[in-house]
């Protein structure tokens, strides 16, 4: 916890934590970046949460909070671990989160979170005049699963639609027809009827049918998929379930970097690319100044002008609730006038493309940063105290000057006690994966089937019928090429060939790839290679027999772009830390040569843990190939 809490001041992190009442061992913690803090207050208007679960040894849940930038990109507001997911925990947890707004009147619009009672109650506790919306699609699979169990099989597609109908219905006129004809047509299984209408209609309505959520700007957030996305590219970064805190923190961390890479170059890209449709004089007033997303959207709606023109009845004005952006009608008017966008028909929330922006007073007199009558008040009651007591205050205020020395505990790693140990060579260790447990809807389809007309199964056709006509990054008679390079009796076995761009930093982006995290976060691999060689500066020492200070040149980089010879990826000398900074077994194939190299640390003899990857230097550039 020291350690953690010294990785946490040095990044300028924003942190809360409490202690259990009669221990010292730790009950929740929050959080945050501060460039995370910077984007909450710029775009604080809807926020994503949830909790997820297989990312420490602790088993703690971990509650994610992301929000949404003008360009659309997903950003994380900040995380807490919990010691369990009641009410009063979340409530702690979403006090943290209201701290961060540096202005009090300027708290979200719009939580987004799924049908978790004790976080909706939580939800309504702190931020009572946010709207807090339920996720659809969890919604749609739920209903679909109870309509499995149900109805009958003939019946199910179509009363399915039936309640998507109410769902996306545009108005509460609509949805009462809708549920009408919905109730008569599920007459014989009223079971399944009570359930919709108890479980989520009666209660929930107006978080979720769209006849009320247009009436809320909710930017097109109306489920929890971006949040989930987050929890993906989080449990990428962690590898298994049995880390640490200070392991957790160091994957946020490098997640929350990158993203923020990618979040300041859309800024840039909208700032200074002018894609070819905006530049109609109708979009001058909003070239630059407006995200090209959000530009984007006005364009597709100004597809409707032909038949809606100014009338509001027939626009319904969607567009100008949920995101704040001119409708139809607005647009036929500006048309028929003449004149082109004005930039103050479009929200704030779309014209902010920086972050670079300093988090100002709340108070013009600065009074809320004041700290000297709680700094006089903590020197009187010192001076007041006896021996004993000096001590105690001392200590505790020393925590808060030092947070590395911190007398708090991680708690106690939770052990199942249920069910015998697996004892089978070989195997992971129960839990030590990250992947979620399958939800209810899930259990029910494997049980009665996929999901009708689903969306994932269409999603994997379309997957399947792109990866037959798209098979790999490179074109066909270039892999063919490359596949030659290696020796005839391997190439019956190669699956896939993956070129990587040519950059100067082709090898790592190979390491990131074959990873899982996809080739751009190469420069995460350079980080993690060299604190390898910095935490077992000894052996390295003497493997690279004094040149370690030249290997470690070799990873550092002045700047993201294309990187000279002598910082490329060297072999053999980078193989070794590769093979075990990562636990695997690296193969090299070249037009030269070709190595094997082991893990110097750890045993690998006969274990499955430890996998073999493969890769190949072709032509000056890193391929890999599974």
């Amino acid at each position: 916890m020291q350690h953690l809490f010294k990785l946490i001041e040095d990044a300028k992190y924003v942190c809360w934590n409490r202690k259990r009442e009669d221990s010292d061992v730790m009950r929740d913690i929050f959080w945050a970046h501060p460039d995370s803090v910077k984007l909450l207050n710029l775009f604080p208007i809807v926020l994503i949460m949830d909790s997820t679960y297989k990312t420490n040894k602790y088993r703690m849940p971990l509650l994610e909070i992301v929000g949404m930038t003008s360009t659309e990109k997903t950003f994380v507001v900040g995380f807490a671990y919990l010691e369990c997911e009641r009410e009063e925990n979340f409530c702690w947890a979403l006090e943290r989160l209201k701290d961060l707004f540096v202005t009090q009147n300027k708290f979200p619009q719009v939580i987004v979170t799924d049908r978790d009672l004790a976080l909706m109650n939580a939800v309504g506790i702190v931020f009572p005049h946010a709207v807090n919306l339920l996720c659809r699609f969890h919604i749609e699979k739920n209903v679909g699963a109870k309509c499995k169990q149900y109805v009958l099989k003939d019946r199910q597609e179509s009363i399915l639609n039936m309640w998507k109908d109410i769902m996306y219905c545009s108005n509460e006129k609509e949805y009462m027809m809708r549920l009408h004809m919905f109730e008569q047509s599920c007459v014989d299984t009223k079971v399944f009827v009570d359930y919709v209408k108890e479980t989520w209609l009666t209660p929930h309505k107006e978080r979720f049918v769209e006849a009320w959520t247009n009436k809320v700007m909710h930017l097109g957030n109306t489920t929890t998929n971006r949040v989930e996305s987050a929890h993906w590219k989080l449990k990428l970064m962690l590898e298994n379930s049995m880390g640490d805190l200070c392991k957790c923190w160091e994957a946020m961390n490098n997640m929350i970097r990158l993203q923020h890479k990618r979040i300041r170059a859309s800024f840039q890209k909208s700032f200074y690319d002018e894609e070819h449709e905006h530049r109609n004089p109708f979009y001058q007033r909003l070239n630059t100044f407006v995200s090209t997303e959000a530009q984007r959207r006005i364009a597709e709606e100004y597809d409707k002008v032909e038949w809606v023109g100014t009338d509001k009845s027939i626009c319904g004005c969607s567009l100008r609730r949920t995101y704040g952006l001119p409708c139809a009608c607005e647009l036929g008017q500006y048309k028929l006038m003449g004149e082109p966008i004005p930039l103050d028909s479009v929200h704030i929330q779309w014209r902010k493309l920086s972050m670079e922006c300093e988090l100002t007073q709340d108070t013009e007199d600065g009074s809320e940063l004041d700290m000297s009558t709680e700094m006089n008040a903590l020197w009187k009651r010192f001076r007041s105290l006896d021996v004993i007591g000096k001590r105690v205050l001392k200590s505790k205020v020393r925590e808060l000057a030092f947070p590395s020395t911190s007398s708090i505990c991680p708690p106690p790693e939770k052990v199942k006690t249920k069910g015998r140990v697996k004892k089978s060579k070989g195997m992971k260790p129960d839990g030590y994966d990250v992947y979620r447990d399958p939800s209810y809807f899930e259990h029910v389809n494997a049980t009665y089937g996929e999901d009708i007309g689903s969306q994932p199964s269409q999603s994997k056709k379309r997957q399947a019928s792109q990866s037959k006509k798209h098979p790999s990054q490179s074109s066909h008679s270039s892999k063919n090429l490359l596949l030659t390079q290696f020796p005839d009796i391997i190439q019956p076995y190669i699956d896939d060939i993956f070129d990587v761009a040519a950059d100067g930093n082709c090898g790592f982006r190979v390491i990131a790839l074959l990873l899982g995290f996809g080739e751009e976060c190469w420069s995460l691999v350079r980080k993690r290679l060299d604190q390898e060689i910095v935490s077992h500066v000894t052996p390295y020492d003497r493997l690279f027999t004094g040149r370690i200070k030249e290997v470690r040149d070799s990873l550092m980089i002045s700047d993201l772009g294309v990187q000279p010879m002598d910082k490329w990826l060297s072999i053999p000398d980078m193989s070794y830390v590769i093979a075990t900074t990562y636990n695997i077994i690296l193969v090299t194939f070249g037009l030269t040569f070709s190595m094997t190299f082991f893990p110097m640390r750890g045993s690998h003899s006969g274990s499955t843990n430890v996998r073999p990857i493969i890769i190949c230097l072709e032509y000056d550039n890193w391929t890999l190939t599974p």
